[in-house]
């Protein structure tokens, strides 16, 4: 088996380390972690200790690590997307093979392109975080979708946790782990139409606001997207600011056939066995398919397939099922949300490369 040298670059104050995707590798026998990166001083000394790193591969600037170390693996870990750009492309350019991206990917769609651009010309494999493409109660989704159990596929319907975050926020930084499900039983959306609300009003220009964690502008404490797919096929999104009346029950994801209903919220995952459902039929229920105890370790646990998956993908020439392009795609569902809402029914993908509200607000590209 082939050994691989990672490197980890993280932001504490800025992000930190994400997900675990600092310490996935040491799940991983085939990988070593032998460099960490970490503006922060004292981030940077404690990653070091974390992951096993020696004072000579602890470095303050990540260009410098990314000049001085012979890589295969690069994780770009900040859970703020400002940087990913910029990570992202040195890291590409750096002789690295594979790198490993936070979700969110990216704040534009045009960042979106430069990044997958600079994998592509120097023959990157990159994955983004999408880490519920392995959970088991998705595995067991698809499998079932594949063996027919709710027959061809009519609709599918995401929601995010609607929380504090609710509405824009909610879209971006968990929207992209609803839409990147919603491509994998649907495939890619050829179109989207959207109202974005405000206080109960149509939002306007002047709405928009500088999210939290450097993910682009945002508006929006309610909002309700749908989505032409292939077949005849159509999916909604649907966040609304709520706090805490939902206790983390809302997000997931439901998809609907001809002959039965799945859907994967709370962390269960139910089947109901008909195509339409109502309260009154006593011989119709919903059937318990997935426990929430299906992943012991929480969502981190799930990065060590996704990795797999990466190196995979990196040694036999193919994208992985997490792919950066997969990412780019949830972003142009999420941006798409604003282009419709300003400009009626938008084609996805989209032309417009720029945040869709810059322009709406007067900003310019």
């Amino acid at each position: 088996m082939a050994q691989y040298r990672a490197a980890v670059i993280g932001h504490t104050g800025r992000g930190a380390y994400g997900h675990g995707l600092d310490t996935v590798y040491q799940a991983l026998d085939n990988v070593d972690i032998v460099a960490v990166a970490d503006a922060d001083a004292d981030g940077l000394a404690a990653a070091g200790g974390r992951l096993s790193v020696s004072q000579p591969a602890r470095y303050a600037d990540y260009r410098q690590m990314l000049d001085s170390e012979s890589l295969d693996i690069v994780s770009v870990c900040p859970r703020w997307v400002g940087e990913h750009h910029d990570m992202v492309i040195a890291a590409a350019n750096s002789g690295a093979r594979a790198i490993y991206c936070e979700k969110s990917f990216a704040q534009t769609l045009r960042h979106a392109d430069e990044m997958i651009a600079a994998c592509e010309e120097n023959g990157v494999t990159i994955a983004v975080a999408h880490q519920n493409r392995f959970h088991p109660h998705i595995v067991k989704m698809r499998e079932m979708i594949d063996a027919g159990d709710i027959g061809d596929i009519r609709e599918v319907h995401g929601y995010g946790k609607q929380d504090r975050r609710g509405g824009g926020e909610d879209l971006v930084v968990l929207g992209t782990h609803i839409f990147d499900l919603m491509r994998l039983f649907c495939g890619d959306p050829r179109w989207v139409e959207a109202a974005v609300l405000v206080d109960g009003r149509d939002a306007a220009p002047g709405d928009a606001l500088d999210g939290a964690e450097e993910v682009g502008l945002l508006m929006g404490d309610f909002l309700r997207a749908t989505y032409g797919f292939g077949n005849g096929v159509l999916g909604t999104f649907v966040s609304r600011r709520e706090g805490s009346h939902f206790g983390g029950r809302s997000m997931g994801i439901q998809v609907e056939g001809t002959e039965g209903i799945l859907t994967f919220r709370g962390d269960y995952l139910m089947r109901y066995p008909h195509g339409c459902w109502s309260p009154s039929p006593s011989d119709e229920k919903w059937q318990v398919v997935g426990e929430p105890s299906a992943v012991p370790g929480g969502i981190t646990s799930l990065n060590a397939p996704l990795v797999r998956d990466l190196i995979d993908a990196m040694e036999n020439g193919r994208q992985p099922q997490s792919s950066g392009v997969g990412a780019r795609w949830s972003l142009e569902m999420i941006l798409g949300v604003y282009a419709a809402h300003r400009s009626g029914r938008t084609a996805l993908p989209t032309a417009e490369r720029d945040h869709p509200l810059r322009r709406w607000e007067g900003l310019g590209a």
